[in-house]
C-alpha cells in the first residue's frame, strides 16, 4: 500500500540527486547529562530523523558500497 509511493520517491531522489527538504530536517531534543540543569553545557543534543530519510541513507550507502567495491575503489 505504501511501498509504491515510497519507491517512487526513492527512485526519483536517486535519479535527480536530490533529497526532499523535509527529509533533511531533524527534531533536536536536549538530553540532560547531569549536574546543574540551569547550565546549557549540561545538556547534549539528540537528533531525531525521519525514518524514511534513514532508509534513503542506508540504500545510498549500499549502492555506493557496491559501486566502489566492484570498481576496486575500496
Amino acid at each position: 500500500l505504501i511501498a509504491e509511493p515510497l519507491t517512487y520517491i526513492l527512485n526519483l531522489s536517486f535519479q535527480q540527486g536530490v533529497v526532499p527538504s523535509e527529509l533533511k530536517k531533524a527534531h533536536v531534543i536536549p538530553i540532560h547529562k547531569g549536574s546543574d540543569p540551569i547550565q546549557f553545557s549540561n545538556f547534549r543534543p539528540i537528533s531525531l530523523l525521519p525514518v524514511f530519510s534513514k532508509m534513503i541513507e542506508r540504500l545510498l550507502y549500499n549502492r555506493l558500497f557496491c559501486f566502489f567495491n566492484s570498481n576496486n575503489v575500496l
